[in-house]
C-alpha cells in the first residue's frame, strides 16, 4: 500500500517487511485516513515474523495522537505474541515537541523494540 503525502497527511508506505510514515498528520477526517492504514498494518502483521516501522512526523494533532496510540498498540500486541517488532521514532534535532512525543509513546512499549532517532 502506498499513500502519497498531502498537505495534511503523511506519506505511508506499507510492504511485507515494514511500514514508513513521513510528513504531517492532521487530516480533516482521521477515520478515512486511519482505517486503511490500520487494515494494511494488521494484514501484514498476520503473515510476518518480523516487522520494521519508521515514523518521521513533523506535526500531528490530538485526533492523530489517538490514531498513533492505536497504531502502536497493534504493534505492541504483535510483539507480545513473539513477533520481532522494531520501531524508529524519528525527530529533527531542533524539534523538542516531536522528541517529547516520541518519549511519551516509548513509555507504552515493553515487548517491541522502540528507538528514538535524531535526524
Amino acid at each position: 500500500m502506498q499513500l502519497d503525502a498531502t498537505n495534511r497527511t503523511p506519506a505511508v508506505s506499507v510492504s511485507s517487511t515494514g511500514i514508513e510514515m513521513k510528513g504531517e498528520c492532521y487530516p480533516e477526517d482521521i477515520t478515512a485516513f486511519a482505517e486503511p492504514v490500520m487494515q494494511a498494518l494488521r494484514n501484514q502483521l498476520e503473515s510476518v515474523e518480523s516487522f520494521q516501522v519508521r515514523i518521521e512526523l513533523y506535526y500531528f494533532n490530538s485526533s492523530s495522537a489517538k490514531f498513533l496510540f492505536d497504531f502502536f498498540e497493534e504493534l505492541e500486541e504483535a510483539a507480545e505474541v513473539g513477533k520481532q517488532i522494531s520501531i524508529d521514532w524519528c525527530y529533527r534535532t531542533d524539534d523538542s515537541s516531536m522528541q517529547e512525543a516520541g518519549e511519551d509513546f516509548e513509555e507504552d512499549f515493553e515487548h517491541a523494540q522502540y528507538q528514538l532517532v535524531e535526524i
